[in-house]
């Protein structure tokens, strides 16, 4: 194992499974890890609509989650309950490294107890990598000091060369790169921390090229929304790799573009994007995180939406999370193994 990524993490690919908002569980999370890469617990995670008598966190018979002003996410006992079963789960069926996201906009953790409950909770639990989402803001360094001192490494994700150097100097162990010219930017910051190619993964030209332009590893999303053990909706696996790029539809959020499947709402989204109305605004009539929800758990895009990569060309077959991964490790030069 030459890569350092992969030494960091304790994994045997380089490949990073990107977190889709309550489209996560433990049994998906563990097959990813039992294929080498590494998965992530998201937001949600393990969330489920319909009733289920074992357990009580993880189901509701309500129609949205969490409050859409937070980001969509379950008051703090049940986040915290719902993640602790999910890494249950995880531990059942893998005992491979895999991760937990922390969400928060907030610069302190005194002020955002959900997010600090689950930084306790990888401390008892001894997970010590984590997906930091901050939708945009940089962490903290009191997140980081917190994170560092429970002997959690950090990942997050940037955009701009300022974000870049902010979260380098603070210290954030992993970074994800989600903006143009990968090739400039590893060359930047690559030398001091490893760098993950974030931005429309999903074919083998982008994968072989994170890796010619000096990637560690890649951050892949949508790949995975369609493997056989992700909590997608069905008809919205089925949607994905029965479409092509040019079948999507984009809207504008604030940070970032979303490219979904065609529907009501969707449709509704891009023509508000073409009229130029604010992306606060756009983001607010998708009903925030809610739409999102909807739209991939629910499988409804008449009041919800997805969030997908721009390029769904290759992404054709519902398959396991292990025959997903071996398909992309096909594409990894083994020097950067």
């Amino acid at each position: 194992m030459s890569n350092r990524l992969c030494k960091m993490f304790g994994i045997s690919l380089p490949i990073i499974q990107a977190p889709i908002h309550t489209l996560t569980n433990g049994k998906m999370i563990a097959s990813i890890a039992e294929a080498g890469a590494l998965g992530i617990l998201g937001i949600n995670s393990g969330f489920k609509f319909e009733t289920d008598a074992s357990t009580g966190a993880s189901t509701t018979t309500s129609e949205e989650i969490g409050d859409e002003e937070r980001f969509s996410i379950l008051d703090t006992m049940t986040e915290r309950n719902l993640m602790n079963e999910q890494i249950d789960v995880a531990f059942e069926n893998t005992f491979r490294p895999f991760a937990v996201e922390i969400a928060s906009t907030e610069a302190s953790p005194n002020d955002d107890p959900t997010a600090k409950s689950l930084v306790m909770l990888m401390r008892k639990r001894r997970i010590t990598i984590t997906l930091f989402e901050s939708w945009g803001q940089p962490i903290s360094k009191e997140w980081i000091s917190l994170l560092h001192s429970n002997g959690i490494k950090i990942m997050e994700k940037v955009k701009t060369i300022e974000q870049a150097q902010d979260a380098q100097k603070n210290g954030v162990d992993v970074l994800i790169y989600i903006g143009k010219n990968l090739a400039n930017f590893v060359k930047r910051f690559g030398k001091k921390t490893p760098i993950l190619a974030g931005k429309n993964v999903t074919t083998a030209f982008t994968i072989k090229s994170a890796f010619a332009n000096g990637a560690d590893g890649i951050f892949i999303s949508t790949p995975f929304i369609v493997c056989k053990e992700a909590p997608t909706a069905n008809n919205i696996k089925e949607a994905i790799i029965k479409s092509c790029s040019s079948n999507l539809t984009n809207f504008t959020f604030p940070n970032e573009i979303v490219y979904s499947l065609p529907g009501t709402l969707p449709d509704k989204l891009h023509d508000l994007t073409i009229t130029k109305i604010e992306p606060s605004k756009i983001f607010r009539q998708a009903h925030h995180f809610q739409g999102l929800i909807n739209g991939m758990v629910k499988g409804d895009l008449t009041n919800g939406y997805t969030m997908l990569d721009e390029n769904i060309d290759e992404i054709n077959k519902i398959a396991p999370a292990e025959e997903i991964i071996e398909n992309i490790a096909k594409n990894i030069p083994e020097k950067s193994r």
